[in-house]
This record gives structure tokens, C-alpha cells and sequence, in this order.
């Protein structure tokens, strides 16, 4: 996703949901894999840390005028689940090594 948004109304009109939906469901998906105990943090680490986090990150604001629009707070709960999780992995990891 290459796109940027601060406004959900304005990323709305312009754009719609089709592309970022691709993204978030994805990883909604993975997140309730790695929730579910069905794939190790190693893995997922190793596959997409990097997309994850850029790509939450510029989502955030979507999926929170999404949940609100939509008046449904689970709304790419596990994707949001499997970004805290990366952070917290590079946390560790990073205390390990220093």
C-alpha cells in the first residue's frame, strides 16, 4: 500500500476500500494463524515483519474510521494483534542482543 491517510472520510471518497482491504484482510488472516497458535512468530517474522508494520502503520487510521464507521471494533482486531506482536518480538530480540 502506497497510499497515506490521515482522513478515513477523505481516503474514502477517493479511494474506497478495495486495495486496502486486500492488504488488511490478508493479514487478519495470518494474525488469526498466529493467534490460533497455527504459525510460529518465527515464521511470520521471517516472512512479512517488514510489510506488517508499514503497513499497519499507514492503515491504522483506515481500519479506526472503518470500526467506527462501521460500528464494529473487531475489525482488523487481528491484524492490529499481529502488529503489537512483531513490536513486541523486536523488543525482545533487541534486549537480547544489547
Amino acid at each position: 500500500m502506497t497510499r497515506e491517510c490521515d482522513d478515513f472520510d477523505a481516503y474514502m471518497k477517493e479511494h474506497g476500500l478495495l486495495e486496502v482491504n486486500e492488504v488488511g484482510w490478508f493479514f487478519e488472516g495470518v494474525g488469526v494463524l498466529l493467534r490460533r497458535k497455527l504459525i510460529d512468530i518465527g515464521l511470520v517474522d521471517d516472512l512479512f515483519s517488514s510489510p506488517i508494520k508499514r503497513a499497519w502503520e499507514k492503515m491504522k487510521p483506515i481500519a479506526e474510521g472503518e470500526r467506527k464507521y462501521a460500528q464494529r471494533p473487531q475489525i482488523w482486531e487481528w491484524f492490529e494483534y499481529i502488529y503489537h506482536e512483531m513490536k513486541k518480538r523486536e523488543q525482545q530480540l533487541a534486549s537480547k542482543t544489547a
